[in-house]
């Protein structure tokens, strides 16, 4: 059954619902946590009433460089922020992230609504990155200390760009505040990856700085579908279809790698098989072979996301229920979709558990190939662990093995962190990014260092559709 049968057999269990018509409302403000105003304190020492305030510098990006919260999970987990905004200019209906942003602002700022577009100090970056990669960069990562920022730049993971915040807007067009950075870091030699949706990226000036860097550089360029008309109604602020395309083309033409990313994908959203042929012929056409999917996030669930796609009259109802509340529904007709890329020939990877053991690469980045020793990654994490498990074909896997494993490539970014891992290996914690609802894992003992994993030919997922009756998938 290809990905389009498995649609249309979907469509029968969870069908579209009846409601839409008529069903505009204003869009719900963002719940802002708030603070208290003007509350004063009296100071002894200074007898007098004073004003308690916590201001956001509303000018300047002060963090700094990070290792993600997420990197238990994630391969290249090591962030730089540029950019900061309170909203996106794109206004992406389906993004969650302002919403973060507005609520955790107004919770510990008072003066978050002053917050335009702000930038980093890009003189910091340079003097502060200049630190960390004398001290810490070509040193043995197993003798670093228990910092994962000064173990990942050992292990030489890529920094990305563009993970909280859109790095390419117009405004950094004028300022060129993440050009600078990238030429600094094609100057030091450090690979580089990009998240983005801009089409800024595919200016001139960007893919010299990009291809100059002997480390190696990589873009993800956020394209979820070629249908404009569909891309104006929920990404109203972006790049045209076409845009992004071209700025792929120049991209490629530069030596840079670039991976086209579908996310969020979503079923009878982003999936029409027009607009998917469309899509593939002109990433043929342009030399792009790496693409990376990923489901809706169920962190979507958000009452201002919702109405956005009522609004647009979709069936947000629909759209949730079978991305995001069902994991491992979500997952199987993710790998049904991803197969049809496949088979024209596209290199394909993606962070959902569930599919993982299908990835053409082991980094869910799609960069696996690119960059070069001695650029590294984060073994210790579970996209890893699934992987080596799978390489396992169907021997026993310990705790013990991976633990050897992540070791011989560079070890755990830190102690806490292997916990989380370890913690995930048993299938406790956060199951969401646990390697084991990845298809075919399969507990197979326990020993005194906790589960033992192996790869089969079982997955889960199809017990799930043969539940709602579609079988043969």
């Amino acid at each position: 059954m290809n990905y389009y049968d498995l649609r249309q057999a979907v469509a029968k269990v969870i069908p579209r619902s009846h409601r839409l018509l008529g069903d505009k409302k204003k869009i719900r403000a963002v719940k802002e946590k708030g603070r208290k105003s003007g509350y004063t304190e009296y100071k002894l020492s200074k007898q007098e009433w004073v004003k308690q305030e916590r201001l956001l510098n509303a000018d300047e990006v002060s963090s700094f460089i990070e290792v993600s919260c997420r990197a238990q999970a994630c391969p290249m987990p090591l962030n730089i922020d540029i950019w900061d905004g309170l909203i996106c200019p794109y206004n992406c209906h389906y993004c969650f992230a302002n919403a973060f942003r507005a609520s955790l602002y107004t919770a510990f700022f008072d003066n978050s609504k002053t917050m335009g577009i702000r930038h980093c100090n890009p003189d910091k970056y340079v003097r502060e990155l200049d630190k960390l990669l004398t001290k810490y960069r070509h040193r043995d990562p197993h003798v670093v200390s228990d910092n994962p920022v000064a173990k990942a730049i050992a292990i030489e993971i890529p920094i990305r760009f563009g993970i909280r915040f859109e790095d390419f807007l117009r405004q950094e067009e004028k300022a060129g505040i993440s050009l600078r950075m990238l030429k600094y870091l094609a100057k030091c030699e450090y690979p580089v990856m990009v998240n983005t949706k801009s089409a800024l990226i595919g200016q001139d000036k960007y893919v010299h700085a990009l291809s100059q860097n002997k480390g190696k550089s990589a873009v993800h360029i956020t394209l979820i579908s070629s249908n404009n008309k569909l891309l104006k109604a929920l990404e109203p602020g972006a790049p045209t279809y076409e845009q992004r395309i071209e700025a792929m083309a120049n991209l490629v033409a530069g030596g840079v790698r670039v991976v086209a990313r579908i996310e969020p994908w979503m079923p009878f959203v982003n999936d029409d098989p027009e607009d998917t042929e469309r899509y593939m012929k002109d990433l043929k056409r342009i030399g792009v072979k790496n693409l990376t999917f990923d489901t809706y996030s169920y962190s979507a669930n958000n009452p201002g996301i919702a109405q956005s796609f009522r609004n647009m009259g979709m069936d947000w109802d629909r759209i949730f229920s079978i991305g995001c509340e069902s994991q491992g529904f979500a997952s199987v007709l993710l790998g049904s979709f991803m197969k049809l890329w496949q088979d024209k020939g596209f290199s394909c990877s993606t962070f959902d558990m569930g599919n993982v053991p299908a990835n053409n690469q082991s980094i869910c980045c799609e960069v696996g190939d690119w960059f070069e020793t001695p650029t590294g990654f984060n073994y210790g994490c579970t996209v890893m662990a699934a992987r080596f498990i799978v390489e396992g074909k169907g021997e026993p896997r310990t705790w013990g093995d991976f633990c050897h494993y992540v070791n011989e490539h560079g070890g755990f970014l830190s102690e806490s962190l292997k916990q989380e891992v370890h913690l995930l290996w048993d299938c406790l914690g956060k199951d969401a990014y646990s390697h084991a609802w990845s298809a075919g894992m399969k507990a197979v003992g326990q020993n005194s260092q906790g589960l033992i994993w192996s790869f089969s030919d079982s997955d889960f997922r199809q017990e799930l559709l043969k539940g709602v009756g579609i079988e043969n998938v």
